[in-house]
């Protein structure tokens, strides 16, 4: 019986060691910002990328898609700072936004002159972020961008999809409405895929678009100013 326990314990601890090594492998495995998205890198706060001046009005946490890099949504970044706002990409751990969404409460606590708040995501960083919206109050939305809430949400949203995602099929965003308030935003780009909402390169499971990353994104953005302006 000892012997047999022994076999146990050693086949359990072995097992354990593979699946430990496995991830560690995975997770040395990212999207990395296309050199296109490297020349938007405005300013980089030790991991964190920052856009724009951190006394706007408006500001926006940005939480990256599942293995993507943050400086993939630098474009992103720095359009929105343009238009006058301020935008923080926090380096999430192994960039799983799932693995601290918590991320953008003490980035809100360290701007105290920001009015509103976004918080943002693509993909599996928008059902991150989903999770913090009751924690601030001056949390005033949030934006999905190819992703949903993980439960039912009681804040004023926009959802930005595309009709050619291979990824995020359109019927799940379609099926997740029911966990949206009556008055969310939904905003269709016919051509968009998945991987266009940051510019990273293709995608595993997406499909091709004729839209560039850019292209996508301008009109994304186009919606975000529309958004936040009604509310």
């Amino acid at each position: 019986m000892k012997k047999w326990l022994k076999r146990i314990s050693i086949s359990f601890i072995i097992l354990i060691g593979l699946v430990i090594g496995a991830f560690m492998v995975w997770a040395q495995f990212d999207y990395d910002p296309s050199k296109e998205a490297k020349t938007y890198v405005e300013q980089q706060d030790g991991k964190d990328y920052q856009f724009g001046d951190p006394e706007s009005e408006v500001g926006f946490v940005f939480y990256q898609g599942a293995k993507v890099d943050p400086g993939a949504y630098s474009y992103i970044g720095s359009q929105l700072a343009k238009n006058g706002h301020f935008v923080v990409i926090p380096k999430l751990p192994f960039n799983i936004a799932l693995l601290d969404a918590n991320a953008a409460l003490p980035i809100i606590d360290a701007h105290p002159k920001i009015k509103r708040w976004y918080v943002m995501g693509h993909s599996l960083g928008g059902s991150a972020a989903s999770t913090v919206l009751e924690e601030r109050s001056k949390i005033k939305g949030i934006i999905f961008l190819a992703s949903y809430p993980i439960d039912a949400i009681d804040t004023p949203s926009l959802t930005v999809y595309g009709g050619r995602d291979g990824v995020l099929p359109v019927a799940d965003i379609e099926a997740s409405k029911k966990n949206l308030r009556s008055d969310a935003t939904f905003h269709f780009i016919e051509e968009g895929n998945h991987a266009n909402f940051g510019m990273y390169g293709a995608q595993k499971g997406d499909n091709t678009s004729p839209l560039t990353p850019k292209a996508q994104q301008d009109e994304a953005i186009e919606a975000i100013e529309s958004f936040i302006s009604s509310k």
